[in-house]
């Protein structure tokens, strides 16, 4: 029988492996464990099971199969998921059409030249054309580390030598022109960079896209002080940001994303510890950049200076980003020192780092700087300023913080504000998107909820379990749970390859969880009795759920003075509380 792409790379795949690529596995028992790379914990509590090839946290409550483990640790797409790990298997996908073979092969040659131009610069900096920009930069403290990993190289200042490099290298001009490594004049085409230390910008995977170049040994005033790659096939500079695919399981784990703004910033923060770290590379944020960083935190910390008062890109971004639900925070730097000067004391850098404060502390503090509140005119220029911030608060409790705050600052009625809020002109605002791997906190689950799962555990334990199951059984679950139970009956057998052909993704992560808690259980022998224990416990909850309907409408009833009905109520919560109260038959 003929296999689907995605089964035949499952079957080739073993989710220990591919797992292990990434974490340090231990053996616990016939599962592996370890610590969790997508959340902040000291013990392991993420786990492996091979019987099923799943894996499942159960500290942050996320799990699935190996293409969720690489969507959630790449920030991948299913289609990229599968591609990558299609390659790993020595799985063919299906062939595209031409028009999309075509985009790709020329994808992957520009990928080539970019890479080559990266490993061109990295040599050239080792070079004599560059020992004084790589003196520079060492005094500026960048370690032999940090340019293996960051990739730093030098362009010379010769006009056509990374050219005639790639030529004879068998590229030709126009595909070295749309990786956008060329310039067009008068007097014909030549390099882009030119006497410029250079940074490669990599993709999550890992992948040269383009590169920003900042000028050394030929400064001049009519010269750009940085120059980066233009948008290409490749390249967009606000789709992508510097660091990220160094930064990305770090931000997942601590939450939290601190976004500088140049390359220098990012390399040596990162070099003082702080490796959740990306650089905006003085582009101001855009909708993509945020849907990006929401995979892994909607928590920004911001290390770079920002005028509220006039309207400016950076400002613009920040406001975004508070529109789409993040939380802003500010680091507070000495004046004149930028984070990557910050970095060269790194205590002092992690210092300000944990003093980070709202950014809407922020801009209070500076609005009432500039302004007088205590003058007619100051109170309206600051409450118009600030205001237009919090307007675009998407919460509305904290909004309403804010209002109350800015009551008391101005000393008015929070009604007042509130009216001239209601003033405010609304601007064209970016619905929020939910990112498909946001990490969301578990809720706390109430006791039926628990003894329903532990009746699903026990499914799994004994298949047996779910024939047990009487229609009486059933109707006294959840909703949620009696979908469950109807789809596990329907599917032909537990294992997952039937079961995703029936579950919505919702419940299949539930019917996840609970099949990877059976797979940890021990003792068989003491479970035998407790499914009809479970059962008797919902049993006893939906007894106990309809004396409280009774209560509710013999009290209605009252009001109504409907004593017949009121007679029937009676008899049937006395039964109910006898039945509750009758010892269980041994």
């Amino acid at each position: 029988m003929l296999q689907s792409p995605i089964e035949e790379v499952k079957n080739r795949l073993d989710i220990v492996q591919v797992v292990g690529e990434y974490l340090k596995l231990q053996k616990a028992g016939a599962n592996f464990r370890a610590l969790c790379p997508f959340h902040a914990e000291k013990g392991p509590s993420f786990f492996v099971t091979p019987a099923r090839q799943m894996w499942h946290c159960f500290g942050c409550g996320i799990g699935g199969s190996v293409f969720d483990f690489v969507m959630h640790i790449e920030g991948l797409e299913f289609g990229d998921a599968l591609r990558l790990l299609a390659q790993k298997a020595g799985v063919e996908l299906p062939k595209r059409s031409p028009a999309f073979v075509q985009q790709e092969t020329e994808r992957k040659r520009l990928l080539e030249i970019t890479e080559l131009a990266a490993r061109f610069f990295e040599k050239q900096l080792s070079s004599k054309a560059g020992a004084a920009a790589k003196e520079y930069l060492q005094k500026r403290g960048v370690s032999n580390e940090s340019f293996a990993a960051w990739r730093i190289g030098y362009a010379p200042g010769t006009k056509r030598s990374m050219l005639d490099f790639l030529v004879q290298q068998g590229y030709r001009e126009q595909e070295i022109g749309r990786a956008g490594l060329l310039v067009r004049g008068e007097q014909g085409v030549f390099d882009r960079f030119r006497s410029r230390i250079m940074f490669p910008v990599f993709n999550l995977q890992g992948e040269v896209m383009g590169f920003g170049g900042r000028i050394f040994g030929k400064e001049d005033k009519d010269m750009a002080k940085y120059v980066n790659t233009p948008n290409t096939p490749l390249y967009d500079k606000g789709r992508i940001l510097y660091g990220l695919d160094k930064a990305k399981l770090e931000v997942r784990k601590q939450d939290s994303c601190v976004l500088v703004e140049g390359y220098m910033d990012a390399i040596l923060v990162s070099q003082a510890g702080t490796k959740n770290v990306v650089a905006t590379s003085g582009t101001a944020l855009t909708s993509f950049h945020l849907q990006l960083l929401r995979r892994y935190s909607e928590n920004l910390v911001l290390a770079f200076d920002m005028d509220i008062a006039g309207d400016t890109a950076t400002k613009r971004g920040i406001e975004l980003s508070m529109a789409e639900g993040f939380l802003v925070k500010i680091v507070r730097l000495t004046e004149g020192k930028d984070p990557a000067e910050a970095a060269h004391n790194p205590e002092s850098w992690h210092l300000a780092l944990d003093r980070a404060t709202s950014i809407i502390d922020y801009y209070f503090e500076s609005t009432f700087s500039s302004f007088n509140k205590r003058t007619l005119d100051g109170k309206s220029k600051a409450a118009s300023l600030l205001l237009s911030v919090i307007f675009k608060l998407p919460n509305k409790i904290v909004q309403s913080h804010w209002i109350q705050r800015l009551a008391e600052e101005l000393g008015v009625r929070e009604e007042a504000v509130r009216e001239e809020l209601a003033k405010v002109k609304a601007e064209p605002r970016l619905q929020r998107t939910n990112a498909p791997f946001a990490l969301s906190a578990r809720e706390k689950k109430g006791r039926r909820e628990l003894i329903e799962e532990r009746i699903l555990v026990l499914v799994f334990c004994d298949p047996g379990n779910l024939k047990q199951l009487k229609e009486e059984d059933v109707r006294q679950m959840s909703l949620t749970m009696q979908e469950i139970v109807a789809g596990l009956q329907q599917a032909e057998n537990l294992e997952f390859s039937s079961l995703e052909q029936v579950f919505s993704q919702t419940n299949l992560q539930t019917v996840r969880h609970a099949a990877l808690l059976a797979e940890l259980e021990k003792g068989e022998e003491e479970l035998k009795d407790e499914f009809s224990l479970c059962l008797k416990s919902l049993a006893i909850f939906s007894l106990k759920g309809r004396l409280e309907e009774i209560m509710r409408e013999i009290k209605k009833a009252e009001g109504e003075q409907e004593l017949s009905r009121i007679d029937l109520l009676l008899r049937e919560f006395q039964e109910i509380a006898k039945e509750l109260t009758v010892p269980p038959t041994p």
